[in-house]
């Protein structure tokens, strides 16, 4: 079992996201109000709670939530989820990793005081199942079939 920290988000590219009491998932789309909403197979971004934390050891400083641009944080997730994990929330709302990190050949102009861990370590989403999601939400996971599991390495 995992829980959400934070739900963020913002309505311009290259500023940082705003933390919020709630949000709302809308199949198909993304996260009601976010600028990236609606953008194919990557509408929501999302940290894991430790690889933010391990960060902010490295670099000495806090990273508040949203401000890597991030949409969810999360803590107690496995370090790997692999594509096609579904996250589910007590909402009824569903989403399905699409994506850990950011191709090489794309380009990610965003930080925060010089960080990004999106291109690294996080994990972009499509929304399967609507609804609304709240920090200290509990969240399961489910690994897709026959693929491996959180920290193994795929085929």
């Amino acid at each position: 079992m995992a829980t959400l920290v934070a739900v963020c988000v913002g309505s311009v590219k290259q500023d940082p996201k705003e933390p919020r009491e709630e949000g709302l998932l809308d199949r198909g789309w993304g996260l009601l109000g976010d600028v990236h909403a609606g953008t194919g197979r990557r509408p929501v971004s999302l940290l894991r709670r430790e690889d933010v934390a391990k960060r902010e050891k490295e670099v000495g400083f806090a990273l508040p939530p949203g401000c890597l641009a991030e949409n969810l944080v999360i803590d107690g997730l496995p370090e790997l989820l692999p594509e096609g994990t579904l996250l589910r929330f007590p909402s009824g709302a569903v989403l399905q990793v699409t994506e850990r990190g950011k191709r090489p050949e794309e380009p990610h102009s965003y930080s925060y005081r010089g960080e990004c861990l999106l291109p690294t370590v996080g994990y972009f989403l499509t929304v399967l199942e609507g609804g609304a999601v709240r920090p200290g939400d509990e969240v399961t996971w489910a690994l897709p079939e026959g693929g491996p599991r959180p920290g193994e390495a795929g085929p």
